[in-house]
């Protein structure tokens, strides 16, 4: 079997395909492509009879039709809005992702982002390194059990943002129209039925929802004017919310707080308006990645892949 790997120029995540090699045994050969597009990759990339991609190269219509061998496709990833599903089911290729790795970390870091927001912690650390242990130069400082949190999107991650706001003692409601009846019950959370409704009952907005086209752009100018003096969060993915209209909010000083982990195109600069701003955190789309983490994601990638061309399907395939 001839396996590629496609990463990108900027930002890679895959240094050399060892784990991949590892897991997918002696009898595949493993290459890693680290391109900025698929046009610059060589002819005998087309020969692959597997592929897992990363999430900075986009694998559109020409490319996956040119494919000769390729059965499957694993994103090493959650989301997998950087392939064209339709596409690749017309090309006969199995297009996966890796569901369930990370969850922790994701979780974990969207606290950690509301808590520092929450608690001031930039503005704290400014304060001291100004010379000054004046606590009344932080500012006004909410109560986390008598805050209100909204998740967008309840599905695994979540879920354990969800828990992890509870053992705080905050009120947890969420927006999810394609998570069953029930969960709301199982979790001790509230539910609610529009997104409008969360946005205003809310304190502060989490995002853990997938992109597709019903999500692109979901936070939009109507909805951050909705999250006036309230805090947001996004660790799920760039372009739910509209770069432009959140450039405004930033500048507008809109918000309370904003914690972003992923930005609408992650190849750009990011905006002025982000920075030198202690209302503004900022981290380089390392929500998902712990040591223990980025070897889970790929080895999970590889084994997908793996089942994939060996048995012909997989739980994971989304296509």
């Amino acid at each position: 079997m001839k396996i590629g790997i496609i990463d990108s120029l900027h930002n890679s995540y895959v240094d050399q395909p060892d784990i991949e090699q590892r897991v997918l045994g002696g009898d595949a050969s493993v290459t890693l492509y680290r391109v900025r597009s698929t046009d610059e990759l060589p002819p005998d990339a087309l020969e692959c009879d597997g592929l897992i991609s990363w999430h900075l190269v986009p694998l559109q219509a020409g490319f996956l039709g040119e494919l000769k061998a390729c059965r499957g496709i694993v994103r090493a990833a959650v989301g997998f809005d950087n392939i064209d599903l339709v596409a690749a089911r017309q090309a006969g290729i199995a297009v996966a992702n890796v569901p369930d790795y990370g969850t922790e970390e994701v979780a974990d870091h969207a606290l950690s982002l509301a808590l520092s927001l929450l608690r001031r912690l930039p503005r704290g650390h400014a304060v001291v390194s100004s010379g000054s242990w004046d606590w009344r130069e932080v500012g006004a400082l909410p109560r986390l059990n008598q805050l209100h949190v909204g998740l967008i999107g309840c599905g695994r991650i979540g879920m354990a943002v969800a828990l992890r706001f509870k053992a705080f003692g905050c009120r947890v409601s969420f927006y999810d129209p394609h998570q069953s009846s029930g969960v709301e019950k199982s979790l001790g959370v509230n539910r609610c039925e529009t997104l409008a409704q969360l946005l205003e009952c809310a304190d502060l907005v989490s995002i853990h929802a997938p992109l597709d086209d019903r999500t692109r752009h979901l936070i939009g100018k109507e909805q951050l004017a909705a999250l006036q003096g309230k805090y947001l969060v996004n660790t799920a993915r760039g372009p739910i919310i509209d770069g432009a209209a959140l450039r405004d909010a930033v500048a507008d000083r809109l918000l309370a707080g904003l914690g972003l982990d992923v930005y609408e195109d992650e190849r750009q600069a990011i905006p002025a308006e982000f920075l030198n701003r202690d209302d503004v955190l900022l981290s380089p789309h390392v929500a998902f990645y712990s040591d223990a983490a980025l070897p889970e994601l790929r080895a999970k990638a590889a084994q997908v892949l793996r089942e994939i061309l060996s048995q012909g399907q997989h739980r994971n395939v989304v296509n």
